[in-house]
């Protein structure tokens, strides 16, 4: 199936989302507020994926359908690795810790995400 322009101007304009995402997350690590910093990173890892599914033409409006779907078309392919989607389930799993239980703490000490 070939990419049509309107998918390579939607997954240009994902994937520049997900990079200035990215940049915030940096930035928010440095002045050490994780919780940020990792719900801007896990952000930045699903606008890229959004960016993908846009050249094989596929979308969903809920995150767990994006992570299913890339999983689907990127994964189970062999064209991401499976070791950055479990990376992409974890940083998941901490922004979801951080931004939906209450006391939650998000430190440099967590587990890293692999």
């Amino acid at each position: 199936m070939a990419i049509t322009p309107e998918q390579k101007t939607l997954a240009k304009h994902r994937f520049e989302r997900a990079e200035i995402t990215l940049n915030e997350a940096t930035d928010e690590l440095l002045r050490a507020n994780f919780r940020l910093a990792v719900n801007r990173a896990y952000y930045s890892a699903f606008y890229a994926m959004r960016a993908f599914l846009a050249l094989v033409n596929k979308d969903s409006s809920k995150h767990s359908g994006v992570i299913s779907l890339f999983n689907q078309h990127f994964i189970k392919d062999g064209i991401v690795s499976e070791i950055s989607f479990k990376s992409i389930q974890s940083l998941m799993d901490l922004r979801h810790e951080g931004d939906y239980q209450d006391f939650a703490e998000i430190t440099e000490k967590m587990p890293r995400v692999q």
